[in-house]
């Protein structure tokens, strides 16, 4: 019995290293998606899936075969080992508990909601779609913008902001069309004299979910979400406070999304013996 069951298992189970499809039509096609993963929501959470643009009464397939479990205004599709793809604000046209394979249509989009929430649930936390081994096809050859970059000091110690955001490869619809993304990965370092006296440090790595208590860590004042004709505007934490000594320094800062494409954006400033800062240039490359 051990062994049937692990090969019912094994399939039903989808193969992610190579990816999977979308779930609404043409599922071999690159759809707009107006809203990413770990995007900021309502000042306070973060996003869990991705938003994918369609119209109202638009069909919903399930990507990967497994149980359907329905919820007021969600479906989602269980496997053995745990694994869920969750499908929000779609009415479900297949029954509580019943099995479907990939492909099947489970629903259609609410009215009013113009997406479908598209989410995806490891088994321990929820994962970026549009990773690797995720949606697919998916490409992106948008480079993160990176900057301004904010430093101040007090109290003696070093705080520095950084705005940074990645521009979707296809262009949502309106009034959606200006929307942004929040980049993969943020990371910085601190150059003085040409010497890294803080090496490269992960100040945002939303490769996985961030939970709503890390909100105001991850995210600086000034953050506000996407909403219609209005795009969003993110404000990244680098460090909330570090001392240095008397000085000039470097302060480097890249954006990366999930291909890889990178941005970067640097800061000089210098620090006096009074530990007063003083901003004596902002440089891009």
């Amino acid at each position: 019995m051990t062994i049937v069951a692990a090969g019912v298992v094994a399939l039903c189970a989808p193969s992610f290293a190579r990816g999977y499809g979308w779930p609404i039509k043409p599922f071999d096609r690159q759809h707009a998606v107006r809203g990413a993963f770990d995007d900021p929501r309502f000042g306070r959470y973060f996003h869990f899936g991705v938003d994918i643009s369609a119209p109202d009464g638009t069909g919903v397939y399930a990507v990967a075969s497994g149980t359907v479990f329905r919820y007021s205004d969600a479906i989602a599709v269980r496997q053995p080992s745990g694994h869920e793809f969750s499908y929000w604000h779609v009415q479900a046209t297949v029954p509580e508990h019943s099995f479907v394979r990939t492909g099947t249509k489970i629903g259609v989009i609410r009215f009013g909601f113009g997406h479908v929430h598209f989410a995806e649930f490891d088994g321990r936390t929820y994962v970026n779609p549009l990773r690797r081994g995720g949606l697919s096809p998916f490409r992106d050859t948008t480079v993160p913008v990176v900057g301004p970059i904010v430093v101040r000091q007090e109290d003696g110690m070093v705080e520095a902001t950084v705005q940074a955001y990645d521009r979707p490869p296809i262009r949502p619809p309106a009034p959606w069309q200006g929307a942004i993304w929040t980049p993969e990965l943020v990371r910085w370092r601190l150059v003085k004299d040409g010497v890294a006296v803080v090496p490269w440090t992960t100040a945002v790595d939303s490769r996985t979910f961030h939970a709503a208590n890390e909100y105001t860590s991850v995210f600086a004042p000034g953050t506000r979400q996407n909403r219609p004709g209005h795009p969003g505007h993110y404000v990244f934490w680098l460090t909330h406070g570090i001392s240095v000594t008397d000085g000039t320094y470097d302060l480097e800062v890249r954006a990366s999304d999930t291909r890889g494409n990178t941005g970067r954006r640097s800061h000089a400033f210098d620090v006096t013996k009074d530990q007063s800062l003083n901003t004596t240039k902002l440089a891009s490359r």
